[in-house]
């Protein structure tokens, strides 16, 4: 079942509802306003047959009911004091008045009834001397067909509004779901290639206005992710390329020139070393393929790390692999002060591939500083480096998985992925990292949690 018929349906039960509800209460009211007007008519005749009654002397001629008797099926009866009846209209044996009644009645002043069809009044009358109660019923025929009229009319009158609210329902759902119709339309011709595009926001108010908002943010990230992906591709591709090739050349040059020992051995340490490119180019992949952005940081296992640790144990890493750069620590005086909830072995990875990338770009015998701070944003680290800095247009790229700058791609050995891994390690710690740096300035990495 389609939002509009659903919304039909809805919108024409609801009216029914109403419509039903709004008869109903005209009805009723009609009911009760007729039977309020018929007992007074009724009280009214109880009160001149009691003046005519007194008037006569305590009886009543035949001449007298003729002219007493106006309504439909009209009986009268009066009762003295002995609750004896002293007059009746006629026979009416299927109204029995007890005396528990008429002892009501003294007491009530007047009480209406209904008997069978007909509607009736008992007064207690006080002319003078005398005391006696009168008892006056009578069938309401207009009431009757009046209210039969009003039902018909009513239960007409309701199926042809049911008929045009169905049909007001339906316009208006299809008028209310224009506009998702023509969200759905344009979002049935958007495509890998059309990312770019976005959805009409309309008025820029409503709610559908704020879902077309919420999906253009969405096909920005989508977009994001796209052209990340084609730079992933093309990098890999071409990562994954220049490694293969030179091993190729290296060994087929080897099995063709190479024929003493020596230089079969310097061929083979070569293609070796292309290897071990190729090993850590793909464990950093699958490592970053690992903490990739569909997996939540509730699944990353943290435990209450001093934060120290992982930047010495990190600082003599990377120490071991440049002894000839010095890094220099700068700690706070209560380093108790700075633990956390942290995965001590991913910090400590983050924290090589800072100091390595600073170790590998700064020039012989500069100093690399490693920091450990606490600020407004919880504890940080810091890795500074006087090397050659990065191009402005290279800054917003330098976390995208293999990206290299123009500058070092082919002069300095890496992957690319170094940084991807920094920075997806610090949203796993709901941290971040950010970096400053400018063209012979040297360049600082800040990571926090």
């Amino acid at each position: 079942m389609t939002i509009r018929t659903r919304l039909t349906l809805f919108f024409a039960g609801l009216m029914l509802a109403l419509v039903v509800a709004v008869s109903c209460g005209v009805y009723f009211f009609e009911r009760n306003t007729q039977r309020s007007i018929f007992e007074q008519r009724l009280l009214r005749k109880a009160e001149a047959t009691a003046q005519v009654y007194v008037r006569k002397h305590d009886r009543l001629e035949p001449t007298d009911a003729i002219l007493l008797l106006t309504q439909q099926n009209q009986y009268e009866a009066i009762y003295n004091e002995a609750n004896e009846l002293a007059y009746t209209s006629r026979a009416n044996p299927g109204l029995i008045i007890t005396s528990r009644f008429l002892v009501q009645v003294r007491t009530a002043g007047r009480v209406f009834f209904s008997h069978g069809a007909a509607q009736g009044v008992a007064i207690y009358a006080r002319e003078g001397p005398e005391r006696f109660v009168i008892v006056v019923t009578a069938e309401d025929q207009f009431r009757q067909e009046n209210l039969a009229r009003l039902r018909n009319n009513l239960l007409v009158t309701d199926l042809l509004g049911m008929v045009l609210v169905v049909l007001l329902a339906n316009l208006f759902a299809g008028r209310a779901l224009e506009p998702v119709q023509q969200l759905s339309r344009q979002i049935q011709g958007l495509s890998s290639r059309t990312l770019s595009q976005r959805l009409s926001t309309g008025n820029g108010r409503d709610e559908l206005a704020r879902l077309a908002a919420q999906f253009n943010a969405l096909l920005a990230r989508l977009a994001d992710t796209v052209a990340q992906n084609r730079s992933f591709v093309h990098h890999a591709s071409h990562e994954l390329r220049t490694p293969l090739a030179n091993l190729l050349g290296t060994l087929d040059i080897s099995r063709a020139y190479d024929e003493r020992p020596q230089e079969l051995r310097a061929t083979l340490t070569s293609a070796t070393e292309e290897v071990r490119r190729l090993i850590s180019l793909t464990n950093d992949l699958l490592l970053l393929a690992e903490l990739s952005q569909e997996k939540p940081a509730s699944d990353l296992p943290l435990a209450p790390v001093l934060l120290i640790e992982p930047l010495l144990d990190a600082v003599q890493a990377v120490q071991r692999r440049y002894p000839g750069t010095p890094i220099e620590l700068h700690l706070p005086e209560a380093v108790e002060d700075c633990q956390a909830r942290a995965h001590a072995e991913l910090l400590t990875l983050a924290l090589v591939n800072l100091l390595d990338n600073a170790c590998k770009y700064s020039p012989a015998g500069s100093a690399v500083h490693a920091s450990l701070t606490t600020g407004p944003r919880g504890c940080e680290y810091s890795v500074r480096d006087a090397g050659r800095g990065i191009a402005p247009e290279a800054l917003p790229h330098i976390f995208e998985p293999l990206y290299r700058a123009e500058a070092v791609r082919g002069h300095v050995p890496g992957n690319g992925v170094g940084l991807s891994l920094v920075q997806r390690v610090a949203e796993l710690h709901g941290g971040g990292v950010a970096v400053q740096s400018g063209v012979g300035e040297g360049t600082e990495f800040r990571l926090w949690l």
